[in-house]
């Protein structure tokens, strides 16, 4: 990957990923009406929110805008059928994103420079976390599934 390349990816799948997941979580946060996924929802939004907010100095340096893409249409989309579904199929679906963006932040961590790794590792780190926990969640550890995610947290949510 080039530098070109892997800024647009560190544009593209970092940052604005985290921008369309704030959306999203935001958005299922309001539509959920059980208080404990409401809290589980709240807590992926938070750490989407931080996560988002400690890529900031990183884009800069980088020489990145800041600039948020509009995801109104795709969340509108997606909320369509929020109510439609159980918690174990938003589950599912949670395990295919974030195993497609584990996978993308990998290939970015392999092309970074040497004094980008510590950052673009993290964002495999944070992405891993939500993919565990939508697994222990299918799996029925729900008592744990959070654990991964309120480790990486400054300012971890009050549970229910």
């Amino acid at each position: 990957m080039d530098r070109a390349e892997y800024l647009k990816n560190v544009n593209d799948f970092m940052y604005q990923g985290e921008v369309l997941g704030e959306a999203m979580l935001d958005a299922y946060v309001a539509a959920e009406h059980d208080p404990v996924h409401r809290y589980k929802w709240g807590t992926v939004l938070q750490l989407e929110t931080e996560t988002k907010a400690r890529l900031r100095p990183f884009m800069t340096k980088l020489g990145l805008s800041l600039a948020q893409n509009d995801t109104r249409e795709q969340v509108a989309g997606v909320m369509k059928n929020f109510a439609a579904k159980s918690w174990p199929q938003h589950m599912e679906e949670l395990v295919k994103i974030t195993t497609f963006y584990v996978e993308k932040f990998r290939e970015i961590a392999a092309a970074a420079p040497e004094s980008d790794r510590a950052i673009t590792h993290s964002m495999v780190l944070h992405e891993a976390a939500i993919k565990k926990f939508a697994e222990l969640e299918l799996a029925g550890d729900t008592a744990n599934s959070l654990n991964d995610m309120i480790a990486q947290l400054h300012f971890p949510l009050t549970a229910p």
